[in-house]
């Protein structure tokens, strides 16, 4: 059997709400329309038409609500709190027309506020609530009297205490609209505030196995790597003591770096083992560390020019030059000389007891798909490529206390904003010793 929800199927949460409150919409309108059909047989005096004008609009507006879930169209918070609004105003006007405060089904204003509370933000809760209140007081005195010419009518004493059961009926309500909007808005507001945690919980723990997943295969590929390099460093040894044409023991030189900066990493990589990375870092002051990582990559992209426009002279703080660390650094400098290869720049700043790094380039800037995926899955945009680069340089960054920010700038390219924590500034250092 097919179900009414599956042609109004819907990824966004808030639209599943609405759907909800369509569904609910349509019950109260039917109800009320088959009370109308019940009171004109039973000679309750109703102003029909103005009643079936409002309830009328109201089933146009539901219709039209409908449509809008069936089109897959976006749900916010705005669109949710407007239909509420449009439920209250609604139910005023029936309740106007049906005996205002003294109709038994006044409580009912209760329903949008419960709904609000638990699903609309603070300052959305307290309008529904100040909404609701305000239309249940002036029903006290603006109304029109229901007129029962049913030979089953009961018709209550002058001085029955009927006036005070409708001020004790509105005290309640009153109360009760209160409680729930304060209340229940604060266990949901919980509940959101404990699901988020959650997310972001499962979120980290997934990270966290891809990155021991990554470790486990880079630590079998060092070890596998070791002897190909060994071997490729022997015969470029031997080759050099040949030699033959100066020109090709230049080549060889630059091999021969190359292969030993391979085979260095490898060992970094091979003894590291988590935290022991971060107690075999040095504490460096921030020129010295950024110059330092600006050395290491332009032995890798010498054809890059890197415009450093920050004068780290002005910066007087230490930070702890982690091997992790500059490697993401090291990645994200990598990532912008292939968008960029021309130039790139660098700029350095402090604040308070963080340090920002911002590099920019002048490419094709990002694609959605990166800055949705960005730390969160290996993903690339490159030809070639695995997409290691910055998940590595995210999962590093944030574990060592830092934030990473993904932007596009106006006049073309991307921004990659770097903020890290800072250990202890030059002045605290000198009282240190």
């Amino acid at each position: 059997m097919i179900q009414l929800s599956q042609f109004f199927e819907h990824k966004n949460t808030q639209a599943h709400n609405l759907y909800r409150l369509f569904m609910l919409r349509n019950f109260l309108i039917t109800t009320a329309f088959l009370f109308i059909i019940y009171a004109s047989f039973n000679e309750i005096a109703l102003p029909i038409f103005s009643i079936s004008v409002i309830l009328s609009t109201l089933l146009l507006i539901n219709i039209i609500t409908g449509w809008w879930l069936y089109r897959k169209k976006p749900i916010t918070d705005n669109a949710l709190t407007i239909q509420l609004i449009i439920d209250v105003a609604a139910f005023t006007g029936v309740l106007y027309f049906t005996g205002g405060a003294s109709n038994p089904f006044g409580w009912f204003y209760l329903v949008p506020i419960f709904i609000a509370a638990t699903l609309l933000p603070g300052k959305t809760i307290w309008l529904i609530t100040g909404l609701s209140m305000l239309g249940y007081t002036s029903l006290m005195f603006f109304y029109k009297p229901i007129i029962d010419n049913s030979p089953h009518a009961m018709h209550m004493p002058q001085n029955s205490g009927f006036h005070e059961h409708i001020i004790g009926m509105w005290l309640g309500y009153m109360v009760t609209a209160f409680l729930v909007a304060y209340v229940v808005a604060r266990m949901a507001n919980s509940l959101r505030d404990r699901d988020h945690d959650l997310a972001l919980a499962r979120e980290n723990a997934l990270r966290d196995e891809r990155l021991v997943a990554l470790g486990t295969l880079a630590a079998g590929t060092a070890h596998e790597l070791g002897t190909p390099l060994s071997t490729i460093a022997i015969i470029v040894k031997e080759m050099q003591d040949m030699k033959e044409l100066e020109s090709s023991n230049q080549y060889l030189k630059i091999i021969r770096e190359q292969v030993d900066r391979c085979k260095s990493a490898l060992t970094t990589l091979s003894q590291s083992a988590g935290e022991e990375l971060i107690t075999g870092g040095k504490m460096l002051t921030v020129q010295e560390y950024i110059l330092e990582i600006i050395q290491q990559w332009q032995l890798q992209r010498p054809s890059t020019k890197l415009e450093l426009t920050s004068d780290l002279n002005n910066i007087k703080a230490q930070i702890l030059a982690e091997q992790t660390m500059t490697q993401a650094l090291i990645n994200i400098l990598n990532n912008a000389a292939d968008a960029s290869p021309d130039r790139i720049i660098l700029t350095v700043e402090q604040r308070e007891e963080q340090i920002t790094i911002t590099i920019m380039d002048n490419g094709a800037g990002l694609d959605s798909m990166i800055q949705t995926h960005a730390g969160k899955k290996t993903y690339t945009s490159k030809d070639q490529g695995l997409g290691l680069g910055l998940f590595l340089a995210y999962a590093s960054i944030e574990r060592l206390g830092g934030k990473i920010y993904l932007s596009n700038r106006q006049q073309g390219g991307a921004s990659v904003k770097v903020i890290l924590p800072l250990t202890q500034s030059n002045t605290e250092a000198r009282n240190d010793h």
